[in-house]
């Protein structure tokens, strides 16, 4: 072969795995796989869509960032995602048990501001363990608030995700959307 040819099965074989590394970031769904940097704790990766419009908030030294995501248009949904992780390294901090008396502890603080007198918590299936939620109506949101907000958490490897999602409709896909991006989150190290 000459160098030529050699030269242009090499650039073939670069583009190629690029392309192959792009698909692997992208689902046929249009999700994307997005990684974010935690102090000490990895990386958490997130599967969102790849419409989805991203911010992150990182206060001062090694503390958890809250992870932003809107639409692209509009203003249907915000989530907020932070990920906490122990700061005694105890081993139990995410546990489902935990997760879910926590979720249990953020619904009856809030029932009182809600117009539900009652709400379920909805449990979900996540990589790592189960994870929960709960959907409430606020009583008397400001002009411009969001009238529904969903409190959830799940465990993923050491990290407790704490999830927010205020919303202009019950229905929203922001909802589900992110739901199904808690059951698919992972905790890597490099």
């Amino acid at each position: 072969m000459t160098v030529t040819k050699i030269t242009i099965m090499a650039i073939c074989f670069c583009l190629c795995m690029m392309l192959t590394s792009f698909a692997a970031e992208q689902t046929d769904s249009g999700d994307r796989h997005r990684s974010f940097a935690l102090p000490q704790h990895g990386k958490l990766t997130l599967n969102v869509p790849s419409a989805w419009i991203q911010s992150v908030r990182q206060p001062s030294g090694d503390m958890p960032p809250t992870i932003t995501f809107s639409p692209d248009k509009g203003d249907e949904f915000n989530v907020l995602i932070t990920p906490l992780w122990s700061p005694r390294n105890d081993s139990t901090f995410n546990k489902p048990e935990k997760v879910r008396s926590l979720i249990d502890s953020d619904l009856r603080g809030m029932l009182p501001s809600a117009v539900e007198q009652q709400a379920s918590i909805q449990e979900f299936k996540g990589f790592y363990g189960k994870g929960y939620y709960f959907i409430l109506t606020d009583r008397a949101p400001k002009p411009g608030e969001y009238p529904y907000v969903v409190r959830a958490g799940v465990g993923v490897g050491d990290l407790l995700l704490s999830v927010t999602v205020l919303c202009r409709s019950k229905d929203s896909d922001g909802i589900a959307l992110t739901i199904k991006a808690l059951q698919q989150a992972r905790q890597r190290y490099e």
